[in-house]
C-alpha cells in the first residue's frame, strides 16, 4: 500500500490504521510489522503523520466499558497502541474509543461518572503517548450518543476538561459525516458549524461522502457526490474561517467486505483526483 500512496495517488501523508496491525500483537511480530512499515516509508517517500484505532477495536466499549477490569484492560490497550504509534514514528494516535452502554447512557445519575471516567482515561492515554515520545492525542467525534461527542457545546466543555494537566494536547479528529446523530438537531448536525468552532482542535479531518442521514462512508466518485451532501469547497472555506492553521485532510472511504478489488482503486482514483482538485481550487481562491 506504500508504493499505491505515493506512486498511484502522489501523496506524502498517511494515517496508519490498527485494523493492519493491531497494537496487542505480540512484541516480535509487531516490531516486524513497524520496521517494515518504516522501510517502506523510506522507499517510497511516505511519513506516518498518526496512528488510528480502525474499526476492529472501536467496536469494544474500552475507556467507558460498564465493567471495571475491561476499562483497566482498555488502558492496557492505549498503552500498547502509542508503543506501537511511536515504532511507526507517527506523531500522533488515537480514535474514538469510549462508548458507554446503553444501560448506563440512559441513566441520569451515571452521567457525570461516565464523563469523569472518559476525561481520566484519556489523560491516561496522554501519559502513556507521552512516555514514548508522541506529540499528541486525538479523540474523534462520532454521530453515537453513548459516545458523548454528539453535541456541539458538549464537545467544547470536554475538550477543555481533557486538556487539563496532560503532557501533551489531546486534539479532537473530526469527520464531516458524523453530524447525523439521531438524538442531534439543529446546530449540533451543522458539518460546517462544527468545522468552524472546532476546527482548530483538530489536527485531522477524515473525510467521506454521505447523504445527510446515515455514516455512509462514501468515496468521492461522481456517483456519490450527485447523491451526497458534502461540499468539499465549504469544508476547506470552514477550516479556513476556524482558525486553523495546519490540518491533515484524510479520506476514511470504506466499502463492503465483498466489493470487487479493481472497482474500489478505481473509485479511489477518482475521489483522490476530485479531492486534490477540490482542495487546491479552494486554497487558491
Amino acid at each position: 500500500w506504500g508504493k499505491q500512496v505515493t506512486h498511484r495517488w502522489g501523496l506524502k501523508h498517511v494515517q496508519f490504521c490498527f485494523d493492519l496491525l493491531d497494537p496487542r500483537t505480540s512484541p516480535e511480530a509487531r516490531k516486524v510489522m513497524t520496521a517494515k512499515v518504516r522501510e517502506a516509508s523510506a522507499k517510497y517517500g511516505f511519513e506516518v503523520q498518526s496512528a488510528f484505532i480502525g474499526l476492529a477495536a472501536y467496536t469494544y466499549n474500552l475507556l467507558l466499558h460498564p465493567f471495571p477490569e475491561f476499562r483497566k484492560d482498555a488502558l492496557e490497550w492505549c498503552r500498547l497502541a502509542s508503543i506501537t504509534a511511536a515504532e511507526l514514528g507517527a506523531q500522533g494516535v488515537g480514535g474514538p474509543i469510549t462508548a458507554a452502554s446503553m444501560r448506563d447512557y440512559r441513566d441520569p445519575s451515571k452521567r457525570q461518572f461516565l464523563k469523569d471516567t472518559l476525561v481520566e482515561g484519556m489523560h491516561t492515554f496522554a501519559r502513556y503517548a507521552a512516555d514514548q515520545g508522541l506529540k499528541f492525542v486525538c479523540w474523534e467525534p462520532t454521530p453515537i450518543g453513548r459516545e458523548f461527542l454528539i453535541h456541539l457545546d458538549e464537545a467544547k466543555e470536554l475538550y477543555e476538561r481533557l486538556n487539563e494537566k496532560v503532557p501533551i494536547p489531546i486534539y479532537f479528529l473530526l469527520d464531516v459525516g458524523h453530524q447525523c446523530s439521531y438524538e442531534a438537531s439543529g446546530k449540533d448536525r451543522d458539518t460546517y458549524l462544527w468545522l468552524r468552532e472546532l476546527g482548530k482542535y483538530s489536527r485531522m479531518i477524515h473525510l467521506q461522502q454521505m447523504d445527510g442521514m446515515w455514516d455512509r462512508h462514501w468515496s468521492f466518485s461522481k456517483a456519490h457526490n450527485a447523491e451526497g451532501v458534502v461540499r468539499m469547497e465549504k469544508v476547506v472555506e470552514a477550516l479556513e474561517q476556524s482558525g486553523a492553521e495546519e490540518v491533515y485532510l484524510y479520506p476514511e472511504i470504506i466499502h463492503p467486505f465483498e466489493f470487487p478489488e479493481d472497482k474500489l482503486l478505481e473509485e479511489m482514483d477518482e475521489s483522490y483526483e476530485y479531492l486534490r482538485q477540490c482542495v487546491c481550487q479552494s486554497a487558491t481562491a
